[in-house]
């Protein structure tokens, strides 16, 4: 395949939000991610010619070097493309796999019960094996247009000459408990007083440029095998809390895959989003489906956010009863979508009181409310990236080597089967554990794209992306009036409301229905744009530290 050899003139700066008309056809690019260094090595990606899977590689390795915390090469992830020439939608899936001497009594206590989150998370046992690079490697092969090495010339450039330590990435790491008892991240991340580094302060790393490198020149063999994979074992095995058991034939077997969406509709829109290893495409479309049997308007926000509410808890249920790897489970996803089930349900939620569904066994994994990352991106072609990564936590196991985090995504494993709950989620070897991430496209009646979208936060994921849906498809309101709209999720039968921003009139709607009310920091970071009348309207997330950026482009002489 022909590759584009890009070149680069990194500068940095901000970028105000815009929105253009899209008067040239394929002409026109789009940006946003959770970072606006991460924003501008994509659209510098675009502009010189590269297209959607080009700009996602060199993004995602910007944002593990600036927001290590959230995402990175010792991850994994899930990336939804669009690629507009054949019409044809293809679903990567980079999901960690459990190693291959893993058991779930390693995260059993005494007694036989699961581990406490952070007595599992933290170390070398609960590392999964990577799936990020597989991932992208898989796609840019089959998709790529530019130079593979050149994509990591931005990421290498900031690792070596180092960045500004954002007001986020400081306040993490000052309240983090764990990050400090790693060797290596406590030399990377604090200083020798153990007092965080400071924001504003430049945050070099050359162990990861020198990384970065052998991965350009290699491809993902350069991760898998070789030196950088021999220090990613050693330190799993050798890691001062908990040894992992993870194995340089586990790393060198990993293969990313490529999967079917799941699509459904809504009204007269298509909505396509991630199967199974993610709950988050079913989820989603069983929560439209279930409300799809009501009407919802602008006029009614409070009985709608009851509504979004009471069909999510019967989507969350069947997510703990049925869901996990489906290559290690048959689950027949067309029967719990259906219009006839999920008809069935909306018979019994009632418009004028909340209904306690039991949640006695309910287990909170998937920790990862303020880590992970999503960003969106269209090339001039019209091609689309809408993809979510993470390491699960924030800052992952807290185990860093080669100089970048690792994750800890076993912990989104159930260990144990309770009242019919989780059986398929069950950790064994070789398995994806569950996930919410849940990048998203949808349609109009016409199959044009209309939303892209995407968020972290653990299982409110789902909750983030279906309030952005309804508030743009059924509200009318702009895509970042619908992000910037106050967050609302589930924990059990109580609704967490986000701190300082929920309405007193909406709480009290939703008390009088029999609502339990919790306010919490419920830290998405939605970003993504809306197609309307040929013209692009961007979504930043105002609760994190990203950027949309837009703007038209001229063709490049091959």
């Amino acid at each position: 395949m022909y590759k584009l050899s890009l070149k680069f003139s990194f500068l940095f700066f901000f970028f105000i939000k815009i929105s253009l008309s899209l008067a040239e056809e394929n002409k026109f690019i789009i940006v946003s991610t959770a970072n606006p260094l991460a924003t501008k090595a994509g659209k510098e990606i675009l502009i010189q010619g590269g297209n959607a899977i080009d700009a996602a590689i060199a993004i995602q390795m910007v944002l593990n070097v600036v927001e290590p915390q959230s995402s990175g090469i010792g991850g994994g992830g899930f990336l939804l493309y669009f690629d507009k020439k054949d019409s044809n939608l293809i679903f990567y899936d980079g999901r960690e796999t459990a190693p291959s001497q893993i058991k779930k009594e390693f995260f059993l206590n005494k007694q036989g019960k699961p581990l406490k989150f952070y007595d599992a998370a933290i170390g070398g046992l609960a590392i999964g094996v990577p799936g990020l690079v597989s991932m992208l490697d898989l796609a840019h092969q089959k998709h790529g247009l530019a130079r593979w090495d050149d994509l990591f010339k931005p990421a290498i450039q900031l690792s070596s000459d180092g960045f500004k330590i954002s007001p986020r990435l400081h306040k993490q790491i000052k309240k983090d408990q764990y990050l400090y008892r790693l060797p290596n991240s406590k030399k990377y991340f604090y200083h020798k007083n153990t007092e965080p580094k400071n924001e504003g302060e430049i945050l070099r790393n050359k162990e990861l440029a020198k990384t970065l490198k052998i991965i350009s020149m290699n491809r993902s063999k350069g991760f898998y095998e070789g030196d950088v994979a021999k220090k990613i074992i050693s330190g799993i095995q050798n890691s001062p809390v908990r040894k992992g058991v993870m194995s340089l034939e586990d790393l060198k077997n990993y293969k990313a895959i490529t999967r079917n969406a799941v699509c459904g509709k809504y009204r007269k829109y298509k909505i396509c989003s991630a199967p199974p290893p993610s709950a988050g495409g079913f989820s989603i479309l069983q929560i439209l489906g279930i409300l799809e049997n009501f009407t919802l308007s602008k006029k009614t926000i409070n009985q709608d956010i009851h509504l979004v509410l009471e069909a999510s808890k019967y989507a969350y249920l069947d997510r703990f009863r049925y869901l996990g790897d489906p290559a290690f489970s048959t689950i027949d996803l067309n029967h719990f979508l259906s219009k006839k089930y999920l008809k069935k349900i909306s018979a019994k939620i009632s418009i004028d009181k909340s209904t306690k569904l039991n949640f006695d066994h309910y287990d909170e994994t998937e920790q990862n409310r303020n880590s992970t990352t999503h960003f969106s991106i269209m090339d001039k072609y019209k091609n689309i990236v809408s993809m979510t990564s993470s390491i699960e936590n924030s800052f992952g196991s807290r185990l860093m080597t080669a100089g970048f985090l690792l994750n800890n995504q076993l912990s989104d494993f159930n260990f144990k089967e309770e009242n019919n709950l989780y059986k398929n989620n069950i950790i064994q070897p070789g398995k994806r554990p569950l996930s919410s991430m849940s990048p998203t496209i949808i349609f109009d009646e016409n199959n044009d794209v209309k939303i892209v979208i995407g968020s972290p936060g653990g299982k409110s994921i789902i909750m983030y992306i279906i309030k952005t849906i309804i508030a743009v498809l059924d509200w009318n309101y702009s895509i970042q009036d619908a992000v910037d709209f106050p967050n609302f999720s589930l924990n059990k039968n109580i609704v967490m409301v986000e701190k300082n921003e929920f309405g007193k009139n909406m709480k009290q709607y939703l008390k009088n229905l029999g609502h339990q009310i919790k306010d919490g920091e419920l830290n998405s970071g939605l970003y993504g744009f809306e197609l309307k009348n040929k013209e692009v309207y961007g979504a930043a997330d105002k609760r994190r530290e990203g950027l949309f950026l837009s703007s038209q482009v001229k063709s490049l002489q091959k």
